[in-house]
Order: structure tokens, then C-alpha cells, then sequence
């Protein structure tokens, strides 16, 4: 089984949903709009909605500092910027 895709009624953690976001950001070269989501083995993850809520707790200082930092480490500048660029895919 993959760890990113727990069994229905699991959440998963915020690092696996970061995981997914860098899976979209390498899939797509951007960043999710509000309304997209992530196929992965199966199961539709509401990455887009994530991504937004992420970002409305970061610039209301609701977002714990090491949660930012792992999603910071995903772009090049602001990632609360209108149209945050994804960090060169290696």
C-alpha cells in the first residue's frame, strides 16, 4: 500500500499532504487553483482546497511554523503570492 493514500476515514498527515502537493507541482509545473484535485493510486485528494486553506491560515498567522517551512521549501518566493512559483523540479 502506499502510505500517501490511507484507507478512507484515516487523515493524513500535514507532511503526506505536502507530499502531494509536490507531486501535483511536478506533475503540472504550478500550483493547484482552488477547486483542483489529485488522482493518486485511486483515490481524489482535494489538493487544490488544501492548498488554499493552507495559505488563508498562513497570512492570518494561523499556520505553525514548521508546516509553513515545508511548503515554503516547494516554491520560489511567496507561496501565499497570487500565482506562487514551484522551486526548479529536480
Amino acid at each position: 500500500t502506499n502510505p500517501l493514500t490511507p484507507a478512507h476515514r484515516t487523515r493524513r498527515t500535514f507532511a503526506q499532504t505536502v507530499q502531494l502537493l509536490e507531486l501535483f507541482l511536478h506533475r503540472h509545473g504550478r500550483a493547484p487553483t482552488a477547486r483542483e484535485t489529485l488522482r493518486v493510486d485511486g483515490d481524489t485528494v482535494q489538493i487544490g482546497p488544501w492548498f488554499a486553506k493552507t495559505r488563508t491560515k498562513h497570512r492570518d498567522g494561523q499556520l505553525p511554523a514548521d508546516h509553513a517551512a515545508l511548503v515554503a521549501a516547494l516554491f520560489d518566493g511567496d507561496w501565499c503570492a497570487p500565482d506562487p512559483a514551484p522551486a526548479a523540479v529536480a
